[in-house]
């Protein structure tokens, strides 16, 4: 009869600890099949769009980096793009930077023949070199 019961607690504690495992597991999938599917739908918004354009505020407290940034155009995968997402800790405004990014996306008139101009220059040119090209 001893063991019986030893037997008993033995297959209740391995079906026990069996159970919480698999239960762990299936969060951490759960998660990673939650990410992926979060990256695909940046992804397919990257896609949509054709082109960003950096906006500061040009007013006496706009800082050189900001001011310098003002309306640069750059393609959504240009390396720089990345790095100068407004607000910047590096802006030197005393009310904090206040620059935005402006979102252009594929079907907006005129977007694809600025997206080809931003591929022919290396992804980023500024709104007077776009204007050139475009009228020369």
């Amino acid at each position: 009869m001893t063991r019986f019961l030893v037997f008993l607690i033995a297959a209740y504690v391995i079906y026990y600890l069996v159970k919480n495992s698999l239960k762990s597991k299936a969060p951490e999938r759960d998660a990673r099949r939650h990410q992926d599917k979060k990256a695909d739908v940046v992804t397919t918004r990257l896609k949509e769009i054709a082109y960003v354009f950096y906006s500061a505020t040009k007013d006496g407290d706009a800082c050189d980096v900001c001011m310098s940034l003002d309306g640069r155009h750059m393609l959504p995968n240009h390396k720089l793009f990345h790095t100068i997402k407004p607000p910047h800790a590096g802006c030197k405004n005393p009310n904090g930077c206040r620059c935005t990014l402006v979102y252009v996306t594929r079907d907006e008139e005129g977007s694809g023949e600025i997206e080809s101009l931003l591929k022919r220059y290396g992804g980023m040119c500024d709104r007077r070199t776009l204007d050139k090209v475009r009228k020369g």
